[in-house]
């Protein structure tokens, strides 16, 4: 799980370059705290079950995750 300060920290630098909207992409998840403050702060937030199927529509490619544990409401296929 990414920790809520990274996305914390995202909100400082789009103050800092005036940015209207950030994203931040992982191979593993978020949790509820940083769902909560991105939705606050016009940040999206894109896990590693979004990026597989990002990278299926628009690239054509199928990837395989490699994480130690299946995060919370994950099936395997979501990885695999």
């Amino acid at each position: 799980m990414i920790d809520p300060n990274t996305v914390r920290a995202m909100a400082g630098v789009m103050n800092d370059v005036n940015a209207s909207y950030a994203i931040v992409v992982t191979t593993s998840w978020f949790g509820k705290a940083s769902h909560d403050f991105a939705a606050r702060n016009r940040i999206r937030l894109i896990n590693g079950r979004n990026l597989k199927a990002l990278m299926a529509e628009h690239l054509g490619v199928d990837v395989l995750i490699g994480l130690p544990k299946l995060p919370p409401q994950w099936r395997q296929q979501d990885i695999t």
